[in-house]
């Protein structure tokens, strides 16, 4: 069997950290290590998971069959700097005297590296201690079928060019999460945003969503997975240099999607195992909404400009029109 590193990140969440831990606990499929890597969240969040590892708290669910019992896990804990040497020998050695699935591994940023700087030092752990695949796993989803992992990994053994796997996502409210078609220069100026605004209110499909992959009885190649779930071989992630640390929250998967393209590679979605995405489409606060996509323009120009090829004049008609999206937004607040 291959082995599979599932590298979660926490920050500030340990509650769905450690429901998403419990969820993986039915898995058919044993060749799996959790990583927990905490972003620096400096609200007890490592102390709970100390707690959880050493049998004192046991995280209930009212979203999967699994009854969790409060029994002792093994586990090693790491700061950043260690991790990144791919742990400690001793510690090493120590944890492969247990089965993967029953052992965790701890790792404590030392700041928050934000969503691709933290998963990236879970990832070159897994890939020193020499996994064959990492999957990126957001802490607020659930699995919900028992042969997720054996469903996530057998596209690859299909075909040796494809470089990252996504599951069907939903969301709470119904909708999907991924996978996602290409903008293209139109669209990214208004085309998108105003026929999206339109399908709101019909309650169709986001835009952005790629229909015919998500109707698809089999494995599809498709231009962009959710970053709420990614699989990637061990090896096409290094050689695509990990996940670029230069956008925070924004991008991520499309900038993952222009590598892979780049290679002649694959991004595929797998639409025979389902996960639940808790929080992707939870209410946030009206003042937030204006800095949030606020970051997503600024991401947006590095990722135009650095993987797109989008020239001064391209970027300036796109930020004029989000300029006017800006001050739409502020005016609502």
């Amino acid at each position: 069997m291959y082995t599979i590193a599932i590298v979660i990140l926490n920050y500030k969440g340990w509650q769905d950290t450690l429901e998403c831990v419990e969820s993986l606990q039915s898995q058919e499929y044993s060749k799996y290590r959790i990583i927990i890597v905490d972003n620096h969240s400096e609200n007890g969040s490592v102390e709970k998971f100390r707690a959880w590892a050493n049998g004192e708290i046991n995280q209930k669910s009212d979203y999967f069959l699994h009854t969790p019992r409060a029994s002792k896990k093994n586990f090693i804990e790491y700061d950043i700097k260690v991790a990144l040497q791919g742990g400690n020998n001793e510690s090493e050695t120590e944890l492969s005297k247990f089965p993967l699935h029953e052992s965790i591994v701890i790792i404590n940023n030392d700041e928050n590296l934000g969503f691709s700087g933290g998963n990236n030092v879970g990832a070159i752990y897994a890939e020193k201690n020499q996994y064959d695949y990492i999957l990126l796993l957001n802490n607020d989803t659930v699995i919900i079928d028992r042969d997720f992992l054996t469903k996530l990994i057998a596209p690859f053994q299909q075909d040796d060019n494809i470089y990252a796997v996504g599951p069907k996502i939903i969301n709470f409210d119904s909708t999907f999460d991924g996978p996602y078609i290409e903008d293209s220069f139109v669209d990214e100026l208004f085309y998108s945003t105003v026929l999206n605004y339109f399908r709101r209110r019909l309650n169709c499909p986001s835009i952005y969503i790629d229909v015919n992959a998500i109707s698809s009885p089999r494995p599809i190649s498709v231009y962009k997975i959710s970053g709420a779930c990614m699989i990637f071989k061990t090896t096409h992630l290094k050689e695509i240099g990990y996940l670029d640390e230069n956008v925070w929250l924004s991008c991520e998967e499309a900038i993952i999607s222009e590598k892979v393209k780049i290679r002649k590679g694959k991004v595929v979605f797998q639409p025979l195992t389902t996960l639940i995405h808790k929080k992707a489409q939870s209410p946030r606060p009206k003042v937030d909404r204006f800095n949030i996509l606020q970051n997503h323009y600024r991401q947006r120009e590095y990722f135009n400009r650095t993987y797109k090829g989008y020239g001064d004049g391209k970027i300036i008609i796109i930020n004029f029109f989000n300029q006017i999206r800006l001050l739409l937004t502020k005016i609502k607040e």
